[in-house]
């Protein structure tokens, strides 16, 4: 089985216009490896939730077709300015956002690509193969998914960024009390991507009462991390995965030219597990990092 997480952060006009997550569950076929790259067919997602904001362009929208509540018609990101993207059913989702792709993984390294490096003629390959049942994966009852943005940067002299810091956070929770957060972080400048970060924890959640409107859900003390985190430009490549470490092992450096080292998975939690706040919008998909009521 896999999962397929996609973020997204569209800026113009001096603001963040949309916000969108896309996590997708599925099939793979393990095509073998050679010259270094292993080959995976990813088949067309079995389920796929959509979760997509903004505030400036006034809309919010959650579609999780793994829901049990979840119904029909339903609209989904716009595809052109001003379209009304309406899914008849679960196959229209899929159709737009749950469309499989070959990948190739770098061995013993965290980074793909989507074209064979070793063809110079290669592009892009879609899969429509469907995949089979993902409920293995999936396997618990959804309670609520909400997503949050930030993004801090700094204008060069002609009022473009010249270096930025963009993130999309997502809080996936489930009937059962447990939680599964999600961060994506790409870090750029000198005119390239300089990093690309992804952490994900599961731990238990605490719901706090209701105030027009929004509910405080504490995030509590992670179980698990899962870290990804590599530069092409900065020469490095991280994989932790604290249900299965080995230590000491290298955490992402929090200064230029730091070597961070976690010596157990204590310190990992102590880096990326940490409790946090969020305040959960009861009537959109978009959480507050900061309480509203305050």
């Amino acid at each position: 089985m896999r999962a397929i997480s996609k973020t997204e952060l569209t800026y113009a006009y001096s603001m963040v216009l949309g916000t969108t997550s896309v996590t997708t569950y599925g099939t793979y076929v393990d095509n073998g490896s050679a010259d270094g790259y292993a080959k995976y067919t990813l088949n067309a997602g079995a389920d796929a939730i959509v979760a997509s904001y903004s505030l400036a362009g006034g809309y919010s929208i959650l579609v999780n077709t793994a829901d049990e509540e979840q119904t029909y018609p339903a609209e989904l990101p716009a595809k052109t300015q001003g379209e009304k993207n309406m899914a008849q059913g679960k196959e229209d989702v899929i159709a737009d956002f749950g469309q499989g792709n070959v990948i190739y993984a770098q061995e013993g390294k965290n980074n793909f690509t989507f074209v064979d490096p070793n063809d110079e003629s290669a592009t892009k390959q879609t899969i429509s193969t469907a995949s089979g049942d993902a409920s293995a994966l999936l396997g618990k009852t959804f309670d609520s998914v909400q997503i949050v943005n930030e993004f801090d940067g700094t204008k060069g002299e002609d009022g473009n960024y010249s270096a930025w810091n963009g993130s999309v956070l997502q809080v996936i929770t489930y009937a059962d009390g447990s939680y599964e957060f999600q961060k994506t972080t790409i870090n750029y400048g000198y005119s390239m991507l300089l990093a690309t970060t992804f952490v994900e924890t599961v731990g238990k959640v605490t719901k706090g009462a209701s105030e027009n409107g929004f509910s405080k859900m504490t995030l509590n003390v992670a179980d698990d991390v899962l870290l990804d985190s590599y530069s092409l430009a900065g020469g490095f490549n991280i994989h932790i995965d604290t249900r299965n470490q080995t230590y000491p092992v290298e955490l992402p450096a929090q200064t230029q030219g730091e070597k961070n080292m976690a010596q157990g998975k204590d310190d990992v939690i102590k880096a990326y597990g940490q409790e946090q706040v969020f305040y959960f919008n009861e009537s959109g998909v978009n959480m507050s990092l900061t309480d509203p009521n305050a």
